[in-house]
């Protein structure tokens, strides 16, 4: 049977981490305790504990202190436990708002009467009145019998709210990320997850956290402003020192205090799914509060909050509004949501509806008015010019608990509409948010009228740093004004280089296709034409979607039919009508562009929308989030600012843009999605004078951008020259795994047998980072393969090495994951790295997808061993894939997986000490046929010779009944006799549905325990207690996996 072992990322993590978290005034519970408190292994709360919480609380009636009576308590207990056939969220949901805003409970009351008094789940004031509770391998049953454990769980008066993965420093981080990921999902334990607020994996020197739903690219780090709180505090609660990043976190996010703000005040509901605050805004907001209560040393009434785009700023609004209205010293708050253009009011009044709060909007200036005085109106939104009418009427609204929370703080607010808002609201609480940086001639003047900069800036190179944002790659194809043929065969031979010759015959018949349309407008067509290509070549094969943006409303539709006109990649215009007369066109409308801007909302918007422009708008906007009938999107000035697709895989502009307008659109590709490792500019104006590195960056003029402090926009764009350069590192790096080692690269064998190491941990750490290296070469490969302009610097030559050597590595990739069975999650780099593949390096198709083959199918097994490369390498193909079959049927049964793990353990040593391959290969061969056979080696008591279950049970006691008592043929009958009357009791007992019932559980548990002591008093056998509670828990898990 099993050994009851302790995983070996306990003494480095999961202990280290009880230790402290005792030390923070948790009480820990013991596993078997923990069981016993929930009563089955299906359910998760500890209703004991609550129940003495619960009734902790009291009510007044009629000036008597009276406590709640047991039945509503036990009602209050059953209705927090949300049942689960609406989904995880919906579930989610209705306790995380039982938990914030507790229970109201029909009292009958010994006067005769009923009345409703709130109980709380969690007394969220005063944290040490709760009770702080801790245990550790947390197993939940699923639906399927089978089981997951989570490593440690924390609870609050018996309801478990955070759940942590702890991993050993040489597992990463990630591993815990996905164990927590999938089990949320619905086959495996929602029924913990639904009362889940934090999801924490760790190792001792990296934390990732989420809540229930999070998605593994969204799991973040946290980093505490205040660094020396942060290790001062952690010394008190560990006794070591040297402090990891694992004991900083817990005590940042577990600390009662700091745990219960972030459930309160940092968890929200956006449109349905359940998030949880970065750091950056969980401290945002605090710091917001400081200056609202004059706790920092500031004296203005209000300040500015710079968190850079795409790092969540709209919902720090929206946390920063429910964080006020809890804060009694706040006496009847109200908010005014504030931006500087239409479309934009909508998008952050649409946050605000998400997250469950509903806005009002003024659509007129007089309609503000009304809206303001109305002391029932808590959240308006509002454009800013909106205040012109407000002011000219002379409206004054004094209330000094109104918050002004204003959205890109930076524009629109350096004149008379400014003046204006502060004179119909001269003592409200005024809060900017820029997801820019400030221009160095701004900042003293937007200081001046916000006030001090709110807490630490939010900078690109932060998000980037933290995974919450994408960095951007810049690509310069720019195309003159006036197209020249040679300018198009220059073209053409550029697009045709690194292609094979029956891509390039193909790549001619496109292009023939081009040059018709190109008589007539032939830059257009050209850029149409690239836009085409690149999209079909990069952002199709990986699902990106993209966005262009040209300088006039009837360019977008031009480029739009021209696109389309290619065939297979949908793209769409999204434009304002033509009763605008020239919002955002570059120069003036003529009469011409106004018919194309008429005719297209006459011709292709109206057939299916009619007149309502706005469902247009939603329809484009929802497919480019996520739908298929829109490849790309064309626009000329709507999406470029507040638009959140992290679909969005590449921009192509064309049209003049400079400061803050630029640094905006170009962040809407920057947002983090699954296998996107950067966001790419495709530029074919010049926005730039010169961009070959940062520095001339931080200087060009042209752009605007040398009117910011070079601090500021570090790392907000990669150039080609540094693309390059990572590049060249990577594929340094990756060579440089191997040191001074030459092998030939038509000899795969000696490649794989680099690998092969005496201790099985060591080559695991080997090929993790060989996987990590190559996985680092292969996203700098699909920046190059992306950018043109990176792809010229480098040169074609150069870039036919990098090919065939990532061609090489994934093909020694595939063959290690093979031998290994190995399931590396290579899937975000996947469909890219083929599609580079099979474009630029070889015309014959290639695959790296190794298909997993079960030992039992023989045939499919010998076929795959056909492809391995030398004995020790088939023999170590064999061993992972018994290894496998073994974990599979532990339970199902214990003495075939003792047996074949001796087994394996005796023949890797037969062969390190004769270094036999031939041997090796055989011994593991056999052993692989007597498995499917299901041969062990072992006599089993006569009793059981044709019984597989009184077999199972027999493996589950035998080995530590003989330790502990006799070791004769007498004994080993006797202990089958044993393992037949535990199958008939578990037999007797398992019914439909008994995996469910506690009152079954309990008299199986018990059937067993009174089976075990019977017979140790009846042959003397002296079993520890522990012993005992491991036989016991074995036994019932080989049932699980039985009947």
């Amino acid at each position: 049977m099993p050994h009851h072992q302790i995983f070996n990322e306990r003494p480095e993590s999961q202990d280290r981490a009880l230790k402290e978290l005792q030390a923070m005034g948790y009480q820990y519970i013991p596993r078997a305790e923990a069981e016993q408190k929930r009563g089955h292994l299906s359910h998760v709360l500890f209703p004991d504990v609550m129940r003495e919480f619960l009734a902790s609380q009291s009510f007044i009636y009629r000036g008597k202190q009276t406590p709640f009576p047991d039945d509503a308590i036990g009602e209050a207990i059953r209705e927090l436990d949300a049942p689960l056939e609406r989904g995880l969220m919906f579930s989610s949901k209705a306790i995380y708002d039982r938990l914030i805003y507790g229970k109201s409970c029909d009292v009958h009351l010994y006067d005769g009467n009923t009345q409703s008094f709130d109980i709380s789940y969690i007394n969220w004031d005063e944290p040490d009145k709760n009770i702080w509770q801790v245990t550790d391998e947390f197993s939940v049953e699923r639906n399927n019998g089978k089981y997951a454990r989570p490593d440690i769980v924390l609870l609050v008066n018996g309801i478990p709210l955070v759940v942590i993965e702890c991993k050993k420093s040489s597992v990463d981080v990630e591993e815990g990320v996905k164990q927590n990921v999938r089990n949320w999902q619905p086959d495996y334990i929602p029924q913990l997850f639904k009362f889940t607020q934090l999801a924490i994996a760790m190792n001792p020197e990296f934390v990732k956290y989420g809540t229930a739903g999070t998605k593994q690219e969204f799991y973040c780090k946290w980093h505490e402003e205040d660094v020396q709180w942060q290790t001062d505090t952690a010394k008190r609660y560990v006794d070591d020192s040297h402090i990891t990043e694992q004991d900083r976190a817990i005590v940042s996010m577990l600390s009662k205090r700091r745990l219960l703000d972030i459930i309160r005040f940092y968890i929200l509901y956006d449109s349905g799914i359940k998030k949880v605050a970065r750091y950056q805004q969980f401290f945002g907001v605090e710091n917001t509060m400081r200056r609202i209560h004059g706790e920092d040393d500031c004296l203005s009434r209000g300040g500015v909050i710079w968190h850079t785009q795409g790092s969540g700023k709209s919902l720090t609004m929206v946390m920063l509004v429910k964080r006020i209205i809890a804060d009694k010293r706040v006496a009847n708050p109200r908010f005014v949501l504030v931006c500087d253009r239409l479309n934009l009011i909508k998008q952050l009044r649409d946050n605000f509806v998400h997250t469950g709060m509903d806005p009002v909007e003024a659509t007129t200036g007089r309609g503000l008015v009304s809206l303001l005085k109305d002391d029932g109106n808590t959240i308006i939104a509002t454009t800013i010019n909106k205040f012109e009418a407000a002011a000219k009427s002379r409206t004054k609204i004094l209330n000094e608990n109104i918050f002004l929370l204003i959205d890109e703080s930076h524009r629109s607010h350096t004149g008379e509409f400014h003046n204006m808002m502060n004179e119909v609201l001269p003592n409200a609480f005024k809060v900017g948010f820029t997801g820019t940086p400030l221009l160095r001639k701004d900042k003293s003047n937007t200081y001046l009228k916000f006030g001090k900069q709110i807490g630490h800036s939010y900078r690109f190179e932060d998000g980037i740093r933290d995974g919450v944002i994408v960095p951007l790659v810049y690509d310069g194809r720019v195309i003159p004004q006036k197209v020249t043929s040679d300018k198009i065969d220059d073209y053409l031979k550029s697009i045709l280089a690194p292609l094979t010759e029956p891509q390039k015959e193909d790549m001619r018949r496109k292009w023939s296709s081009f040059m018709h349309l190109a008589q007539t407008e032939q830059r257009l067509s050209m850029i149409a034409f690239d836009i085409h290509e690149h999209f079909l070549n990069y952002c199709k094969p990986r699902g990106f979607k993209a966005m262009v943006a040209v300088s006039t409303r009837a360019l977008a539709v031009q480029l739009e039919h021209a696109i389309n006109g290619l065939g297979g990649v949908k793209a769409a215009a999204l434009i304002c009508d033509d009763s605008v007369s020239s919002e955002g066109d570059e120069g003036t409308v003529t009469k011409n562009d106004k018919a194309i801007i008429r005719d297209f909302f006459k011709n292709e918007v109206e057939p299916r929308f009619g007149t309502k422009y706005d469902d247009y708008e939603e329809y484009v906007k929802n497919n480019i989030i996520g739908g298929e009938d829109v490849d790309i999107v064309i626009v000329q000035s709507m999406l470029l600012t507040g638009f959140d697709a992290p679909s969005l895989g590449v921009l192509y502009v064309d049209k003049p843009m400079k400061e803050h307008s630029l640094l905006q659109a170009i962040a809407r590709v920057n947002r983090i999605a699954a296998g996107k490792d950067f966001g790419l500019i495709v530029d074919y104006w010049g926005l730039f004078g010169n961009l070959n590195n940062a520095m001339e960056m931080y200087s060009d003029d042209q752009s605007g951008l040398s009117g910011y402090d070079p601090a500021d926009i570090a790392e907000s764009i990669v150039t080609a020259a540094e693309g390059q350069e990572k590049l060249k590192e990577a594929h340094k790096a990756l060579w440089n795994f191997f040191g001074d080692v030459t092998f030939d690269q038509n000899n795969p064998r000696a490649w794989v047998a680099f690998f092969e190491k005496e201790d099985a941990a060591e080559s695991e750490k080997l090929r993790k980072e060989f996987y990590e290296k190559l996985a680092a070469f292969s996203k700098m490969m699909t920046m190059a393969v992306g950018n043109y302009s990176l792809y010229q610097s480098i040169g074609f030559d150069q870039m036919q090495n990098y090919k065939a050597d990532l061609l090489f590595f994934q093909k020694l990739r595939s063959a290690l994951m093979m031998v290994y069975a190995e399931k590396v999650d290579f899937s975000k780099y996947e469909d890219g790295i083929r599609s580079l593949l099979n474009t630029f390096v070889t015309s014959e198709p290639v695959e790296i997808v190794v298909e997993p083959v079960a030992i039992h199918d023989k045939a499919a097994m010998d076929k795959q061993l056909e492809e391995v490369e030398g004995q020790k390498a088939k023999a170590a193909y064999i061993h992972t894939r018994i290894v496998s079959e073994l974990e599979s049927r532990r339970y199902e049964d214990p003495m075939l997986f003792k047996r074949f793990s001796e087994r394996i353990r005796e023949t890797i040593a037969e062969y390190r000490r004769s270094r036999d391959e031939n041997i090796y290969l055989a011994s593991m061969k056999r052993m692989a046929e007597d498995l499917r056979q299901g041969f062990t080696g072992h006599s089993y008591p006569t009793a059981i010779s044709n019984d597989s279950d009184a077999k199972a049970f027999y493996g589950v006691v035998s080995d530590i009944l003989k330790q502990h008592g006799q070791d004769s043929l007498e004994f080993d009958d006797a202990i089958g006799k044993l393992a037949l009357d535990m199958k008939q009791a578990v037999q007797s007992l398992a019914r439909v549905d008994w995996r469910t019932s506690t009152p079954i559980h309990k008299k199986m548990n018990q059937a067993v325990e009174d089976l075990l002591w019977d017979f140790c008093d009846e042959f003397g056998v002296d079993l520890p207690i522990d012993k005992m509670d491991i036989l016991i828990e074995n036994a019932i898990k080989t049932a699980m996996s039985r009947y």
